[in-house]
């Protein structure tokens, strides 16, 4: 990977949908070169995927917390393949993240109200090797 399919990959992450003729324009490049480069970077596993970024203050359930999680080390596959399989009304589990430091998971969410914490705080806690937790709010993302 060049300093250009690195350029081509932040183009990518900024704006997923442009064209690979809007990206040749930036890097002054052919479109075809473009789209040789892209092919090979998916090929390679570089580039996943694409997705959408949502306004998720504009959809139901829009509130967004973090849930941190302190445990014991022996449990992290199975709280963290309980966490991703839960369902509770009003909660929306986004994404489970095993970190490095103070916590030991991230526990991304999306709620319909403040109160929806208990409920998904309470089913963390029923979890075997859970050592501690704290629960910060989204105020606001700017990508």
């Amino acid at each position: 990977m060049d300093c250009v399919d690195m350029e081509i990959v932040k183009i990518l992450e900024r704006n997923g949908r442009i064209s690979h003729e809007e990206i040749a324009e930036i890097l002054h490049l052919s479109r075809p070169a473009i789209h040789k480069r892209i092919a090979k970077l998916e090929m390679e596993g570089i580039i996943t995927g694409y997705r959408a970024l949502i306004d998720w203050r504009k959809v139901k359930p829009c509130i967004r917390c973090l849930i941190f999680l302190k445990i014991n080390g022996g449990y992290f596959a199975q709280i963290a393949n309980e966490i991703a399989n839960v369902e509770i009304a009003g909660v929306v589990i986004e994404e489970c993240h095993r970190l490095a430091g103070e916590w030991c998971v991230l526990v991304k969410t999306r709620i319909s109200a403040p109160e929806d914490t208990t409920k998904i705080l309470d089913r963390v806690w029923q979890l075997d090797g859970i050592i501690e937790t704290s629960t910060t709010f989204i105020i606001d993302t700017v990508i």
